[in-house]
């Protein structure tokens, strides 16, 4: 998390910003199909995380249905040998009211929330789009972005980025259901985020109170 100067971030991962989200032009990274024939996935929220705890990779992927809509989302966590160590959800859940979603803007940044609950655990897979800071020179803003497990509360586990996700926001809201119980209600779930009233705590991010 935190900023970057110029230079530092990776290159080929990007964020999109709240002004982009109707904008969306590319098409989705595509896996390939396995050999129980499921049908072609495409990734709509990733990102690399810390290999040195045996976690490097977190996916949500889902299937195209048509031109950029999408269904039978599913969330995945890798561990350093590619081996599934959670998914979400199992079979006969309905994805699009499984994951919750939400965005807002404000003086912290750009915030996308995709929220699920999982035998009564919360699961917040969030990222937020640090914006530069106008007083330091070359300052070309960061990213903080993670999965966020908690039950009753308090954080029971806790998994890092370590890159700027790859991301496709308006997807993925089309796709899911709105979390109502973000700080702002419905209008955290429109085509444009909400502004956020009061300071953010990023301490906090993903954390379900």
């Amino acid at each position: 998390g935190g900023r970057c100067q110029e230079g530092s971030c990776l290159v080929g991962s990007f964020l999109l910003r709240a002004g982009m989200i109707g904008m969306l032009a590319w098409t989705p990274v595509s896996g390939v199909l396995g050999e129980d024939e499921e049908p072609l996935r495409s990734t709509l929220f990733s990102c690399g995380t810390d290999p040195e705890a045996d976690r490097t990779f977190l996916d949500l992927s889902g299937v195209e249905l048509d031109y950029n809509s999408f269904a039978d989302l599913r969330f995945e966590q890798r561990a350093n040998d590619d081996t599934v160590v959670y998914s979400f959800p199992s079979a006969g859940i309905d994805s699009k009211t499984a994951f919750l979603f939400s965005h807002s803007d404000g003086q912290e940044g750009y915030l996308v929330s995709v929220r699920w609950v999982d035998d009564g655990t919360d699961y917040v897979y969030y990222s937020l789009n640090i914006p530069p800071d106008p007083e330091e020179e070359d300052d070309m803003g960061g990213a903080d972005a993670g999965l966020t497990v908690s039950r009753d509360g308090k954080r029971v586990d806790s998994i890092s980025c370590i890159e700027r996700p790859y991301m496709f926001i308006s997807y993925m809201r089309d796709a899911m259901s709105c979390d109502t119980q973000n700080p702002y209600g419905e209008g955290a779930c429109g085509e444009n985020p909400v502004m956020r009233s009061e300071a953010l705590d990023v301490s906090t991010l993903g954390l379900v109170r």
